[in-house]
């Protein structure tokens, strides 16, 4: 589980089939007590910890999450980088498990004095049942 609060930009970049390489800054909070088999999710997408390396960690990514996530269509990105709740953890933000099935499309976007209103297309099947209910005003 996560929050879906930031802790951290970092870099994912392709280096095999199926393995991912996610680097961060140095003095990044992802790096701080991170072990193998721990979860973290990058941008979004909860990843595995199968490799501590001096850059960051290596994840393998399974077909199921390629096809279901925009990482197929990556060579190297940045990316947004939170760890999971551990017992006893400050939530702060919401819960949020990592786990994608599918590619939305944002269809419109909207400006006001102190944020941006968005408007996302779910593709066929994960519809919500409020599809049809505006989100703009």
């Amino acid at each position: 589980m996560f929050t879906g609060l930031v802790q951290s930009i970092g870099e994912i970049k392709a280096v095999g089939q199926d393995s991912w390489l996610v680097s961060y800054p140095e003095k990044s909070p992802i790096g701080h007590g991170l072990e193998l088999g721990d979860s973290v999710a990058v941008d979004g997408i909860c990843l595995t910890v199968e490799e501590l390396t001096a850059q960051g960690f290596l994840a393998r990514v399974s077909p199921e999450t390629l096809q279901r996530t925009t990482l197929a269509s990556l060579q190297t990105k940045i990316v947004n980088l939170e760890t999971s709740l551990r017992v006893g953890s400050k939530l702060g933000g919401h819960f949020v498990t990592g786990h994608i099935d599918g590619v939305g499309n944002l269809t419109a976007s909207v400006v006001n004095a102190r944020s941006w209103e968005m408007r996302f297309a779910a593709p066929r099947g994960l519809e919500p049942e409020w599809q049809e209910r505006s989100l703009l005003t």
